[in-house]
């Protein structure tokens, strides 16, 4: 089932014959550093984990894609502040071109959904 979703995209994809959830989104505003603009998304995200049922203890895989790699830093304190510390998901994290130049940090995360 996707949510939010126009002509080219999905923000939030939820699989009820495979059991789990994948959602993929960024930052809107873009006058923000980029520890303001993970915590965009994170709070993207626990709107996500909310509305399948689950929560972040059961996020599988993250993928980070940032403008900047001296954004690592940064980017990590957020992370280490949002994620949950008893159960961490794997992580790559790759620099990339964002197609706005505004965005420093693109994230994908799946989560397992409780049946």
């Amino acid at each position: 089932v996707s949510h939010r979703c126009d002509s080219t995209f999905s923000s939030m994809l939820v699989s009820f014959s495979s059991n789990w959830v994948s959602s993929c989104t960024l930052a809107t505003d873009l006058s923000q550093g980029i520890e303001g603009q993970t915590r965009q998304i994170f709070d993207v995200f626990d709107e996500h984990l909310t509305a399948a049922g689950i929560d972040r203890s059961k996020i599988l895989f993250a993928q980070i894609w940032l403008k900047r790699m001296s954004d690592y830093g940064g980017m990590n304190a957020a992370w280490d502040h949002w994620i949950d510390q008893n159960h961490p998901p794997a992580r790559s994290c790759v620099r990339a071109d964002m197609a706005n130049p505004n965005h420093l940090i693109e994230i994908r995360i799946t989560a397992a959904r409780n049946r």
